[in-house]
């Protein structure tokens, strides 16, 4: 594949990276990458080979704090700020006359599927990896209440942080992913786990508004995102909706040593649901 690294203006001016991974010969459509919370696009290199490989063009910003883009690191409190962001990139893509997906991991599902709620008609179909949907069942109840007052009123306090063992069940990926510099390796600051929380809120009431196909995957072993966020978008969502829920997995579905399964499933369910038209190369 043939990558550029471009950038653009975000919200409050912020300049947002993202890297655009081209296929050898003609695309036939286009899959934009939403990443999960503290990582960057660059360890999505693998997917976007896969995707190229079949004749997609590969779009994968950096969000707002995160990796290469600007904003002070994971500074975001208000997550309508990273939807807006991916829209601008979106909209900055040359999409020609094929399809657009979009795959969202993690904090970057919430991401993906808030954009597919707010923008209807821009996609031809949601891919969710492991989003991040509803708290986890290990926070109280009245934790998730408080974290947004907590997150508007001291923005910046020190939350939680992700254990890095958490991440695969694979040692290479879980050094690899320490080792990272992109990487954000300290707390989650409490204004954007709040902002998160508050947007996590607002999914069950609008999900049934879902138009755009959807491919909903995480690993059952998951101990950073709720695996019943993904069980409620099969529950609650409109229209062409896949849940597929892989036993024992860990959090990144795509970094496992089951990833070339996991990546296949979503391949194919893109095929599926390409409209008429121009096919991948064989």
């Amino acid at each position: 594949m043939r990558s550029q690294t471009l950038s653009v203006a975000g919200v409050h001016g912020v300049s947002i990276v993202y890297d655009v991974h081209r296929p050898e010969s003609g695309a036939v459509g286009v899959v934009i990458i939403s990443h999960g919370l503290g990582e960057h696009a660059g360890r999505y290199r693998h997917v976007a080979q896969r995707l190229t490989d079949l004749g997609y063009v590969v779009v994968a910003p950096d969000h707002a704090g995160h990796g290469r883009s600007g904003g002070r690191r994971l500074g975001v409190t208000d997550f309508r700020d990273f939807t807006s962001d991916l829209h601008t990139v979106i909209e900055q893509t040359d999409r020609g006359d094929g399809p657009t997906f979009l795959i969202g991991h993690s904090m970057g599902g919430a991401i993906a599927l808030d954009y597919a709620l707010e923008h209807p008609g821009v996609l031809d179909g949601l891919v969710l990896s492991g989003a991040a949907l509803v708290p986890g069942d290990d926070l109280p109840g009245f934790m998730v209440r408080l974290a947004p007052v907590i997150g508007r009123l001291v923005p910046r306090l020190p939350a939680t942080a992700l254990p890095a063992s958490a991440v695969s069940r694979d040692p290479n990926v879980v050094a690899a992913y320490e080792a990272d510099p992109l990487v954000w390796h300290g707390k989650i600051p409490a204004g954007l786990g709040g902002a998160l929380i508050s947007t996590m809120a607002t999914f069950p009431d609008r999900l049934p508004s879902l138009t755009t196909p959807t491919l909903a995957l995480h690993g059952g072993g998951d101990r950073l995102a709720n695996p019943e966020g993904t069980r409620m978008v099969g529950r609650l969502a409109g229209g062409d909706v896949t849940v597929k829920i892989y036993d024992g997995l860990a959090h990144e579905i795509f970094n496992e040593p089951e990833h070339d399964a996991v990546l296949r499933d979503v391949t194919e369910w893109i095929a599926a649901h390409r409209p008429e038209g121009r096919t991948p190369p064989d």
